[in-house]
């Protein structure tokens, strides 16, 4: 791709297999690629980069999920791409399915943020830290809808987003969701 600062030529359109196209930068100048969207879908050439854009698209819903469950006042958008680029690792380097590595996340980085809230929350009520929480936390609404070949199995294996049961154990994203849209 190439950027013409001061054209000669008003140039715009195809000529060839030459774009040419402004931009505020300048006219540029690039070839055009043999690949349409119909090939890309359909050839088996391009099978390992449909994997890897599904895999990208799973992460980058799991990187939004998880940030938006952080506190708006502590939210920073490099957060973003570092859940997203963690994401991606997860689900491809250890083979972990949606569900198991939006748990892991949540539990890594979102579950300090509703503890703390609960303590604070204690302490302004004067309760006294061993008596534990006395309120349910709400579960955190990802809105993420997985596909059928992200499926677990063993429905315990799925959680919801942090929630308490009485004896004061965690048991983080029981049944988010998973299951055709």
């Amino acid at each position: 791709m190439a950027i013409i600062r001061k054209p000669l030529l008003p140039l715009k359109g195809r000529y060839g297999g030459v774009v040419f196209y402004r931009l505020p930068c300048g006219l540029i100048c690039r070839f055009l690629t043999p690949h349409t969207r119909k090939r890309i879908r359909r050839d088996p050439k391009f099978a390992e980069f449909r994997k890897c854009s599904k895999r990208m698209s799973k992460a980058s819903k799991i990187g939004s999920a998880v940030y938006k469950a952080l506190p708006e006042d502590f939210r920073q958008f490099w957060m973003y791409r570092a859940f997203v680029g963690e994401a991606l690792k997860m689900l491809k380097e250890e083979g972990m399915t949606g569900e198991q590595v939006l748990a892991s996340l949540f539990r890594t980085y979102v579950e300090v943020w509703y503890i703390k809230a609960e303590l604070k929350a204690a302490e302004q009520r004067g309760a006294a830290r061993s008596a534990g929480p006395t309120k349910r936390r709400k579960a955190v609404k990802s809105n993420i809808r997985w596909k059928q070949y992200n499926r677990v199995s063993d429905p315990e294996a799925i959680v919801q987003a942090n929630t308490f049961d009485k004896s004061g154990n965690y048991y983080l994203f029981r049944s988010c969701g998973a299951g055709p849209p």
